[in-house]
């Protein structure tokens, strides 16, 4: 079989990779060519991303790639989701993009349900209720009458912004659309209703195509710098989470995934949505994936916990690596200390350290002063936050789960692997870890006409990718700590 290649350019809110993903008899090799920080920039007290050097990462990346293989057939670009970009008509930036954990939507929750419902909402988007969320995020733009609505002519989230950085094409993609609680999956196109609700300009919505598209050929003079000829730009699955889940090599009905990175998103993937009274008051969402098919799932807050608190030691002059630090917490005293990975306490503070020894203080827990109590803390309240969105997702579905396949980098943490194992009582199976860059390369693979489908896809990447299983072991005792968990988290 010839080798056939393609570029996964995988952008996440830590970090970003130009992926090269060379397809040669039934099996994916996956080569990093270029590596870079993505951090967003405060200036003057807001958070911004430096997109014109994540671009000029994107292009040396490119250029990397190009100068060792000439036979590359397509790129995809795949992003964290809800945030975006304003371009005018002239195809300038309106303003820079913003960073979804910047302060401007704090509070913004009370004032838009004085316009519409929380159910409301829900019930027109099935998608689950974030301050973050693009939505909010422009009415907090309504709401300080931004002037940059004169000038915008269309809102590109930041996967589009990037395809249109590359090709001059001003469209978006079926994933990244449902993250912004603005897509309707009753109508298959924008909800009306609300942008009209919230003040949303109607005209600045880019049209909406499916995942696997081909956006168009990358621009001449983009052409003329990396000395190549016509490269297609195509559409994966934008959000990298609807990438993720392309990437779970799970077999028949009974299996969830997480997808385990900064946020874990926990869920399973379904023909139709669930929207319903039982799903909203779980606060679940559904979010697109590849084949018109659903994420129907949850955000919790993930890793991030750990990237802050590693972060913070380090400026202190304590640089330890995740492993290290998976070590301290691995010789400590189990079940000591209890957080809410969710609150909003833990969304962007000051000091994450802080927040949760404050958090334990206020729920009469003591205080973690040792890395290992906080990394420890950190870990065992998202293993218990996982079992609370699990039983959720198991009584909503009304269906036992069986398997829970972990995907992403988080899945490299081996503790917390075996903390979920021990604390939902099923098997868990780890990898793999770049799910979301061979989720990309297997959507353009398809769209090329290299791969037949997403089964033959997905067995594919199974049999490309390392994997490791994880038994439940002292269960009962998970399961009372589990209770005590509830009690302490409750409190606040």
């Amino acid at each position: 079989m010839k080798e056939r290649r393609f570029i996964a350019i995988d952008l996440g809110a830590e970090s970003g990779r130009i992926m090269l993903g060379t397809l040669k008899d039934n099996r994916i090799t996956l080569e990093e060519i270029h590596r870079f920080v993505n951090r967003p920039v405060d200036i003057l007290g807001r958070l911004y991303w430096n997109v014109t050097q994540m671009f000029q990462d994107i292009k040396e990346g490119l250029s990397k790639a190009f100068s060792k293989y000439r036979d590359i057939e397509s790129m995809g670009i795949d992003t964290w989701g809800v945030d975006f970009g304003l371009v005018t008509k002239e195809g300038y930036l309106a303003g820079i993009p913003v960073c979804y954990r910047d302060h401007r939507t704090d509070g913004i929750l009370e004032k838009a349900f004085r316009l519409m419902s929380k159910g409301e909402i829900y019930k027109l988007t099935g998608i689950q209720i974030m301050q973050i969320n693009t939505l909010f995020q422009l009415y907090s733009m309504v709401h300080e009458k931004s002037s940059l609505f004169n000038s915008a002519h269309k809102l590109l989230f930041m996967p589009d912004l990037f395809n249109f950085m590359l090709t001059g094409e001003m469209l978006t993609e079926f994933s990244i659309a449902t993250t912004s609680q603005m897509y309707s999956p009753f109508k298959d196109s924008w909800e009306e209703e609300i942008l009209e609700k919230f003040s949303v300009p109607k005209d600045i919505m880019p049209p909406i195509f499916p995942s696997g598209t081909e956006v168009g050929n990358l621009y001449k003079g983009i052409q003329e710098e990396l000395n190549v000829k016509d490269v297609s730009v195509i559409a994966p699955c934008e959000h990298d989470t609807g990438c993720a889940v392309v990437g779970v090599p799970g077999k028949g009905e009974n299996w969830a995934y997480i997808s385990s990175g900064t946020w874990s998103l926990m869920g399973v993937e379904l023909k139709e949505p669930i929207i319903n009274e039982e799903s909203f008051k779980a606060n679940f969402t559904n979010e697109g994936g590849y084949n018109k098919t659903y994420r129907f799932l949850k955000n919790i807050m993930g890793l991030w916990l750990l990237q802050r608190v590693k972060r913070e030691w380090a400026k202190e002059g304590f640089d330890l690596s995740y492993s290290e630090i998976t070590k301290l917490a691995e010789e400590e005293v189990p079940f000591k200390y209890f957080i809410n990975p969710d609150d909003v306490l833990f969304l962007n503070p000051p000091s994450m350290v802080k927040a949760i020894q404050d958090y334990c203080y206020k729920t009469h827990q003591g205080i973690p002063e040792k890395k290992g109590e906080i990394a420890r803390c950190i870990l065992e309240s998202l293993a218990f936050r996982y079992k609370e969105v699990f039983d959720d997702l198991e009584r909503i579905l009304k269906k036992k789960i069986k398997v829970l396949h972990i995907v992403g980098g988080g899945s490299q943490n081996q503790l917390l692997s075996q903390f979920t194992a021990d604390v939902l009582g099923i098997q868990v199976i780890t990898g793999p870890v770049e799910a979301t860059s061979l989720g990309n390369i297997v959507v353009q693979a398809i769209t090329k006409g290299a791969i037949k489908d997403i089964k033959e896809a997905r067995e594919i990447i199974e049999s490309s990718s390392d994997m490791k299983t994880y038994y439940p072991k002292d269960t009962e005792k998970w399961q009372k700590m589990y209770e005590r968990y509830k009690e302490v988290t409750n409190i606040i």
